[in-house]
């Protein structure tokens, strides 16, 4: 259980390392956005950015988890191939057809998502990030299939370094602002995506299987609409809070809940390098007979870190905001504790969905992300016009803690995995129940305010985080390994098929 243990150590911090050099371009770029773009105009980027991810959604159409999962099924190197060239033709014929109208038509959706045609060029560049980005997606899953973490670190590094670069370019040098950002942001997936297709094209040829691409979309069709309503969940809170915020600051609202979402990168790496490792790790372990409690144990430890991360988030809101920021920004330290905690929900409930993608209930969890999708617009609706971005913030952390409950309750009565909920549950109490706290003591008193005070709270929490989920020493030690993997990491897939 170890090796297997630091098996998904060794992938996830490689893909965590891809993540983080891949996002470095994030990074980077957050005291320079507070430095050289004003707090409306990144907004206006803001907006155009959660437009590209949804054509990526769109575009990739579910295909990518769907390699990963017949890749792993398939019993010979033909098979793999033939299915592998009939996604890449799939994923070409379904996608560019809808890129197409939507080019046709970019200055009424330039009118619909900022409100006026003169930012068509911005929504044109948009979509050929949405096709680069469905079409990487789609080309880093099949090195994710064979567990070629270091190789998925390669791409994604190459894409953080382009987009650093041009962003860095275009932004402080050139003055374009907004769309320097967005630029920056479409260009390098669209060439690297081609340049991953034309390589697998070679390897695999250009064949293409009504059969094979029926049972792809048979597994991955529902996971559109889910990932559609993930969209809703994650981002269409950007959307509504420039629609329904004070006209006269709506992008600067926009603006500075981005901000501090780009603060939370810190706690979005290690939970998007778990969610790449995690499928490959699933599907190769839940029928063993150790599978379940050994994702109860990862369980343990992913729920020792987030939780740890958060709690420093919503802490030392203030002090990050300050380090990094300007005096533009500092309204985003207002809702950062909040999207904090929202992602450690989100996190969860990467892990919690185990069971439902084993036994292939992926239609019930699309319909959950729907329902909380639905749920997320419903309260970004009453609570944007009152409370503006703590609104969003507010509505975006009930909705996951409200999808985090059901995902867990659908996936345990179809598949139980030991979780150790209860302590995990006292933890995140523990946690908000601090914090704010720590926030009523500061508005009376200026001393409870300062880092000295917020260091000491935090250790006291660190130490009572250890307790509460009762890890020992041995715990301790495991954990140690699971690091030291990471620092090592090496890409040690045992697949002789495509290379």
């Amino acid at each position: 259980m170890a090796t297997q243990i630091g098996s998904l150590a060794r992938h996830t911090g490689v893909y965590g390392m891809g993540t983080i050099v891949g996002g470095i371009a994030r990074a980077a770029l957050i005291p320079i956005i507070a430095r050289y773009i004003p707090a409306e105009e990144y907004g206006k980027a803001s907006v155009v950015l959660i437009f590209i991810a949804l054509l990526s959604i769109i575009f990739e159409m579910g295909l990518s988890s769907s390699l990963i999962k017949f890749v792993n099924e398939a019993r010979t190197d033909e098979e793999k191939k033939r299915l592998v060239a009939t996604i890449l033709v799939g994923s070409l014929v379904l996608a560019l057809p809808i890129a197409l109208v939507c080019g046709l038509l970019f200055g009424q959706l330039s009118r619909l998502l900022l409100g006026s045609a003169q930012y068509g060029a911005l929504v044109l560049v948009g979509v050929a990030g949405g096709v680069g980005n469905a079409m990487l997606q789609v080309g880093l899953s099949f090195e994710r299939a064979f567990a070629r973490s270091f190789r998925y670190f390669l791409y994604t590094l190459l894409k953080g370094g382009l987009s650093l670069v041009l962003s860095i370019a275009l932004v402080v040098f050139l003055k374009k602002g907004a769309g320097g950002l967005i630029v920056g942001a479409a260009l390098p997936p669209f060439v690297i995506g081609i340049v991953i297709y034309v390589r697998l094209f070679k390897r695999c040829g250009i064949r293409f299987s009504r059969a094979i691409l029926r049972s792809v979309f048979e597994f991955g069709g529902p996971l559109v609409p889910m990932n559609l309503s993930m969209w809703v969940l994650c981002s269409s809170d950007i959307y509504l809070l420039r629609r329904l915020a004070v006209s006269a600051k709506a992008l600067s609202e926009v603006g500075l809940y981005q901000y501090a979402q780009e603060i939370c990168l810190v706690l979005v790496l290690p939970i998007s390098a778990l969610n790449l490792a995690w499928p490959q790790f699933l599907f190769s372990n839940y029928s063993k007979p150790e599978g379940r409690e050994l994702f109860a144990r990862v369980h343990s430890y992913f729920s020792f870190f987030v939780i740890e991360i958060g709690f420093l988030l919503a802490v030392f809101a203030r002090q990050i905001i300050g380090l990094v920021g300007s005096a533009d920004y500092q309204g985003s330290a207002q809702v950062l504790p909040l999207l904090a905690g929202s992602l450690v929900f989100y996190g969860f409930s990467v892990i919690f969905a185990s069971g439902l993608y084993v036994t292939a209930k992926t239609r019930i969890l699309a319909l959950i992300v729907a329902v909380c999708g639905v749920l997320n617009v419903v309260l970004n609706i009453a609570l944007i016009p009152h409370l503006g971005k703590q609104g969003a913030a507010l509505a975006t952390l009930v909705t996951n803690l409200v999808m985090m409950a059901a995902v867990l309750a659908s996936a345990q009565s179809r598949f139980r995995i030991p979780f150790r909920v209860k302590p995990m549950a006292w933890a995140l109490a523990l946690a908000a129940a601090a914090a704010g706290a720590l926030e009523l003591a500061s508005a009376r008193y200026p001393l409870a305010g300062g880092a000295p005070a917020r260091l000491l709270v935090a250790a006291g929490f660190s130490w009572a985080l250890f307790t509460i989920l009762g890890m020992k020493r041995r715990d301790l030690r495991n954990a140690a390994v699971m690091l030291s993997s990471i620092v090592k990491a090496r890409s040690s897939s045992d697949a002789s098929d495509l290379r």
